[in-house]
């Protein structure tokens, strides 16, 4: 099997999303686990020194909360951050107009381009009612949880509920609900 590689999009995601707050202690912290946000982003990063670096990067940012709201905390800074891009702004604008409905389709879609191995799965129980399923959530199921949230309530999913179970220590499932 290929080496698993993270894409260079979701490395510059997740520190554009950190903005102010990457201090030059926490880049130490980073570069000391093979991750230097001082040289250019390499086009691809190893699934393990992504892994860690975000592991890193919560605990450095959210070390008042536990592990898994620190890291939904870090997914939903991903989504804040999009939107403060150019290309984010222009694709978010359109989010309410599609809805949760098919906004919640493109969340599992895109999970399947932020790296080369994650494999995900949309099942629909109803209007307003699916499961994703995804083979890697980073160590902690938090993170994509926080992405499906941010986005879905970006596209206009009222009192949405999202779940995460049968976390394997590697992949998740996440029951998610709203308002129809």
């Amino acid at each position: 099997m290929a080496e698993e590689i993270v894409y260079r999009h979701t490395v510059e995601g997740l520190f554009r999303s950190v903005g102010g707050r990457l201090t030059p202690d926490l880049k130490a912290r980073l570069c000391a686990v093979g991750m230097d946000l001082d040289a250019e982003v390499p086009p691809n990063t190893s699934r393990q020194v992504f892994a860690e670096a975000l592991r890193i990067t919560v605990q450095y940012l959210h070390p008042d909360v536990p592990a898994e709201e620190g890291y939904r905390l870090i997914g939903v800074g991903i989504i804040q951050g999009l939107a403060q891009t150019q290309l984010g702004k222009a694709l978010m604008s359109m989010w309410p107009i599609f809805g949760p409905e098919r906004v919640v389709v493109r969340i599992q879609e895109s999970f399947e381009t932020v790296n080369n191995y994650q494999k995900s799965e949309l099942i629909s129980k109803g209007p307003a009612h699916h499961l994703i399923r995804v083979s890697e959530c980073n160590g902690n199921p938090g993170y994509l949880r926080g992405i499906i949230e941010a986005s879905l309530i970006r596209a206009g999913a009222r009192n949405l509920r999202v779940e995460p179970f049968d976390f394997d220590g590697q992949g998740c499932s996440y029951r998610v609900r709203w308002d129809p």
